[in-house]
């Protein structure tokens, strides 16, 4: 969302931009320019009868429920462009607890080869978020055969990872498992 609030403002400031410098060019009869050479399409005095009485309906009160409806919609999509552009960007790090930081590959790799260990887990394959604080957020989803119990394996998986991670010093804040029953034919790992 940062490269489109940046766009926008990009964009927004080369118009400003080149208004001043047309400003400037037509203001100070520079290289010839005059006002009185626009065509009568572009006239300044159009635009300024136009938002004068725009304004001067404003101060009345006489404003079409259209024109207050693109007022709010224009300033709640300022205020969530702005919202957007000062929330600081996730970090692409997990901070462990000694202070280092530590790949997100490396924490999900981790995270699959503990949940792995376990001997009815078939495939596993995990997501790692890092935050702002110490620790990741894990998301692990395995695959087991059916007709296995899968609530037994679904906390004996999360408690081995925990512990594993653990055991590598990476905090862990978030650890969620999800088992799903699959044909030992259709998964990458080896049958047992």
């Amino acid at each position: 969302m940062k490269v489109f609030n940046r766009i926008i403002i990009i964009l927004l400031l080369a118009g400003l931009f080149i208004l001043g410098v047309f400003t400037v060019l037509y203001s100070f009869d520079i290289a010839g320019y005059q006002l009185a050479d626009l065509p009568s399409t572009l006239r300044l005095n159009d635009l300024y009868e136009g938002s004068r009485g725009f304004f001067r309906d404003v101060e009345r009160g006489n404003l079409d429920v259209l024109d207050v409806a693109t007022l709010v919609v224009i300033t709640l999509l300022g205020l969530l462009l702005l919202f957007l552009e000062l929330k600081p960007p996730t970090p692409q790090r997990v901070l462990m607890q000694r202070g280092a930081y530590i790949t997100r590959s490396t924490v999900k790799d981790e995270a699959t080869v503990a949940a792995m260990q376990k001997p009815e887990v078939l495939e596993a394959n995990a997501d790692v978020k890092a935050q702002r604080k110490p620790g990741a957020k894990v998301d692990i989803k395995a695959s087991v055969r059916r007709g296995e119990n899968v609530r037994d394996i679904q906390s004996g998986v999360q408690d081995r990872v925990q512990q594993h991670l653990d055991r590598m010093g990476i905090p862990v804040d978030n650890l969620k498992v999800e088992i799903v029953e699959s044909d030992p034919r259709e998964t990458r790992a080896r049958l047992r």
